[in-house]
């Protein structure tokens, strides 16, 4: 059995929470609890100028959100990637949304068995919400390596199921270390194979 790949620096317990930030806090309350059935765990009042709220996706990782009274409209391409916009390539990253900005969250994915991918997919559907088509990331050796379709949530931002290929099909990923970086770089690009 391998063994799990993690920060070799800290003990960390997931990530804790994703903050981001929404247009209207009733929105987001009745699409990340309503539709995808992430209880709402907790608010904090923001001395009247808005609130920043809590989700529980698993035991140990939520989602957040802050709600301002006066805030920046929306940057797609910027801010966040553009809904199924620019780069649909059907080769390694087919299915991906468009480019944004460095520094931004391109996208949120969350892990789900592969045999749920068509059932939480025709779910989304029926509760009226636009869904991606479902797309396999091939390895550049012809395997399969993630399955995963495509969603926005009601401020735009792209939120990704994804299941990755069972153990057996999948290439094992082994650990690099810091030390190793100047060689896994070639300009601006690390290289992982």
């Amino acid at each position: 059995m391998p063994v799990p790949t993690r920060s070799t620096n800290y003990e960390l317990r997931g990530f804790n929470h994703v903050a981001l930030v929404c247009a209207d806090m009733q929105d987001t309350v009745d699409f990340y609890e309503g539709i995808l059935g992430f209880p709402l765990v907790k608010t904090l009042d923001l001395n009247g100028h808005g609130q920043h709220f809590f989700f529980q996706v698993n035991e140990n990782d939520g989602i957040a959100f802050f709600y301002f009274q006066n805030t920046a409209a929306q940057a797609p391409g910027v801010a966040s990637a553009p809904w199924l916009a620019g780069e649909m390539n059907p080769g390694r990253a087919g299915g991906l949304a468009g480019k944004s900005a460095v520094g931004s969250m391109h996208h949120l994915s969350f892990g789900v068995a592969d045999d749920k991918l068509e059932e939480y997919r025709q779910r989304l559907i029926d509760a009226g919400i636009e869904a991606s088509e479902i797309v396999t990331q091939m390895a550049d050796d012809g395997t399969r390596m993630i399955r995963a379709f495509y969603f926005q949530d009601p401020d735009g931002v792209t939120l990704e199921m994804s299941a990755w290929s069972p153990v057996a099909a999948a290439p094992r990923f082994e650990p690099t270390h810091a030390a190793d970086a100047s060689v896994r770089r070639t300009g601006r690009v690390a290289i992982t194979t």
